[in-house]
């Protein structure tokens, strides 16, 4: 598996696979790639080697990535786009006040 955060968001991904490296995942079964999409990404998502694409984000980037998988080796692509900030609410949170907040995606 191949993985490229986010510019925004690399700590966690590395993060994510020191922790994969402290148990007995085998050397080389998570990498993290880091760069811009528009470099970095935009070769994964060609890369005859790659069979497939797994995005989250833009509209407009997800486009992208389904050209250049459709191109290169008419690879596999999953897209989640356009979604809202991803949360957690634990049972000692008032629901009334939270739900109108998380489905407009303003937590």
């Amino acid at each position: 598996m191949v993985v490229k955060p986010a510019k925004q968001t690399p700590l966690s991904a590395l993060y994510y696979a020191y922790l994969a490296k402290q148990t007995a995942i085998s050397d080389g079964v998570i990498n993290v790639v880091k760069g811009f999409g528009h470099t970095t990404g935009a070769e994964l998502s060609s890369y005859m080697d790659v069979d497939k694409i797994s995005f989250t984000g833009s509209t407009e980037v997800g486009r992208l990535i389904m050209q250049a998988g459709a191109t290169s080796n008419l690879k596999s692509v999953s897209l989640k786009l356009e979604g809202k900030l991803p949360f957690i609410v634990f049972d000692n949170v008032d629901v009334d006040k939270v739900a109108p907040l998380a489905f407009d995606g303003k937590i």
